[in-house]
């Protein structure tokens, strides 16, 4: 399985210190080349562009798509990419995409994907984190969770 992650999950992950939950959950994750200078932008958190100059090794950075899907137009070149790149492993491909014209876009091209607050609650159900504790902290980094996904997370998970 193929793991795409968006530069919103990489970062709200790494500004929150749960970055390592994603080679525990997924192993390899790859982003696509503009994910990654996305990563790097001198307006990204000190800490991401950091970690973006010397990424993990469970980190695989693939050039762009030449061509990215016409429905991706209006998004950025980072979403417009990823969901691109998945489309062109669509068999083999899970997206981890928080945005909502990103979701709504690969939602419609029956992309399978996840989300921050999924990867939270699938460790939390692992027991490598507490979920409560975490949302807390990235409701301290400013992402936004509505009480909803969050209840619907914790009832797919058990938590």
């Amino acid at each position: 399985m193929l793991i795409i992650s968006d530069n919103s999950a990489v970062s709200a992950l790494d500004e929150t210190d749960l970055l390592h939950l994603l080679p525990a959950l997924f192993g390899t994750i790859v982003l696509t080349e503009s994910v990654s200078r996305e990563c790097g932008h001198v307006r990204a958190p000190r800490a991401l562009r950091e970690w973006i100059a010397d990424p993990p090794s469970w980190v695989r950075i693939v050039p762009d798509p030449p061509v990215t899907l016409p429905e991706t137009a209006n998004l950025g070149q980072g979403e417009a990419t990823s969901i691109s790149l998945a489309w062109e492993h669509r068999d083999e491909s899970r997206l981890i995409l928080d945005e909502k014209r990103g979701r709504r876009v690969a939602a419609a091209l029956g992309l399978p994907m996840t989300g921050v607050v999924a990867v939270i609650g699938e460790a939390a159900r692992r027991g490598l984190i507490d979920f409560d504790a975490a949302i807390l902290k990235l409701s301290g980094v400013g992402f936004h969770v509505s009480d909803e996904v969050i209840a619907v997370v914790k009832s797919k998970h058990g938590l």
